[in-house]
């Protein structure tokens, strides 16, 4: 779709070759310790987005399936989402994760992309 994928973490610098490893995810990917970026896009961030039905639900489903979590690299209770922009820095879509394991559905971001050209 000729789009450009970046990722943006919240934890410290040093744990992001760790993350490459782990995951084979070689695009653009950078941190924000300070989670300003987080704040600008006012993603959640609390401790009650870590207990959700849902979180529960995909840590199962997870561990169930032979992922097991190593750790915590920066903020738990910090929440993502995704963003997409126009080539003209216009925002056209934005998903706020509710609590962890809440995920974008993929058709949206891929339509998204798809009206951004």
């Amino acid at each position: 779709m000729n789009v450009r994928v970046i990722v943006i973490g919240n934890g410290q610098p040093n744990f992001i070759e760790g993350f490459r490893n782990d995951t084979g995810y070689q695009g653009d990917l950078f941190t924000d310790p300070s989670l300003k970026t987080y704040q600008l896009l006012s993603f959640k961030k609390s401790l009650s987005s870590l207990f959700g039905l849902k979180t529960v639900k995909t840590a199962f489903r997870a561990f169930s399936s032979g992922y097991v979590q190593k750790g915590i690299q920066g903020d738990a209770l910090q929440q993502g989402g995704v963003v997409v922009i126009h080539p003209v820095d216009t925002p056209v879509y934005l998903y706020t994760n509710n609590e962890a394991g809440d995920h974008a559905p993929l058709d949206e971001i891929l339509h998204a992309c798809e009206a951004s050209k």
